[in-house]
């Protein structure tokens, strides 16, 4: 007996040592395949930053090992762009604003086929305009943006007629965002709900809006605590509104932009563009999200889901999305005077890469969307994929 258990027992033993030295022996080449990624990216990656003029962060992670983490330029006059500088991500904010409504769908406390007219009663055309016709940009709602002609800030409704009213600079955040909702709300449709794709940052205002009006938190708060803490995004917080913890270097905007710190003003960029984060950061959101730890899976799937086919750029709930690539491909760009943000995500791959500026150079190539943009072709090379409509 004891003989045929010494028997069983060594070849256990052996069946064990087996499995141990084809781990170690796929981990070795995983580390190998990784260096070599790392080699082309660092080799191709480093000379266009360099070509381009660039000013600002790239950061890329495949499969959990980060294969590209390189800065140019100055984020201050003392410290050096790197991936731990903090940037506005401007318009690649949206994701998080759609993630909180989608959290709440999930708990049974709003639905995506909610009419606007449950939330803003007043408004004319709240009964046409559901939830996800704001999350997939399909409401028809004008888009506004802000100028600042004479030193004054102009908020300017793009619609049949250009429009335009001066916002104070000394108003607060609440003040400034309300009175530009009141605005776009005030103006016609441009098509009618559902008819057509319409990038607008009035969607995602309203969005924002929603959030605290049934979460009953401030909408900042609800995001730093369903979102930021659970996902240990220590370093991000909001450009209008910032923790009394945070202390991360900021890169500084370029002041000849806008003629002045775009975000002296508050409340201009309200749940469509306000976030104010690092490239590690983002890489946390996009594990959390795509892990589970966000939304549901099902209901990841309707974020992921492109709902505008028709266009060459499809878009989600607040992403972006190229499905005619050799995989789905997840991305959004930003822009607010003079932060450049892009971040892509291909989940087939678990390929993660944002590229971030704080300036744009002076000639036209030197634009960081496009320099992202061919980053991230490059990199689809790399791991083996083909990315198609991402310009």
């Amino acid at each position: 007996m004891k003989k045929r258990l010494f028997v069983i027992t060594a070849v256990g033993l052996c069946i064990i040592l087996f499995f141990v030295s084809v781990a170690g022996a796929m981990d070795t080449k995983k580390e190998m395949d990784m260096n070599i990624i790392r080699e082309k990216l660092n080799d191709r990656f480093l000379a266009m930053m360099d070509d381009r003029n660039f000013s600002g962060v790239a950061y890329a992670v495949y499969k959990g090992s980060v294969v590209f983490d390189g800065g140019r330029g100055e984020a201050t006059d003392d410290e050096a762009c790197t991936s731990d500088t903090a940037f506005g991500v401007a318009s690649v904010s949206k994701q998080f604003t759609a993630a909180s409504i989608m959290q709440l769908y999930d708990r049974g406390k709003l639905d995506v086929k909610d009419k606007l007219s449950k939330y803003f009663p007043d408004y004319k055309y709240g009964d046409k305009i559901t939830v996800e016709h704001l999350l997939y940009q399909r409401s028809g709602i004008p888009d506004f943006a802000v100028e600042n002609v004479d030193n004054m800030v102009d908020v300017v409704t793009y619609g049949d007629e250009y429009e335009r009213f001066v916002i104070s600079d000394k108003g607060s955040e609440k003040e400034n965002r309300d009175r530009i909702r009141e605005y776009f709300l005030s103006k016609d449709l441009l098509f009618e709900p559902g008819e057509m794709y319409d990038y607008s940052d009035s969607n995602y205002s309203l969005l924002a809006e929603i959030v605290s009006r049934v979460s009953g938190m401030e909408y900042h708060d609800y995001v730093r605590q369903n979102i930021f803490k659970p996902l240990l995004m220590k370093h991000s917080t909001f450009i209008d509104n910032f923790d009394e913890d945070f202390n991360e270097t900021i890169a500084a905007p370029d002041l000849s932009e806008f003629g002045r710190n775009y975000f002296e003003v508050k409340g201009l960029e309200y749940g469509c563009g306000d976030i104010l984060t690092t490239p590690k950061d983002l890489y946390r959101w996009y594990k959390g999200l795509m892990g589970g730890q966000v939304v549901k899976k099902d209901t990841l799937a309707m974020m992921t889901q492109n709902y505008s086919k028709e266009e060459e750029l499809g878009y989600g709930y607040g992403l972006m999305v190229s499905d005619t690539s050799d995989s789905k491909t997840l991305f959004h760009y930003g822009y607010v005077p003079s932060y450049y943000s892009s971040v892509f995500y291909i989940p087939e791959q678990d390929f993660f890469m944002t590229v971030i500026a704080n300036r744009y150079g002076e000639d036209e190539t030197d634009d960081p969307h496009e320099l992202a943009a061919d980053m991230a072709k490059y990199a689809g090379r790399v791991i083996g994929v083909r990315l198609r409509d991402i310009e």
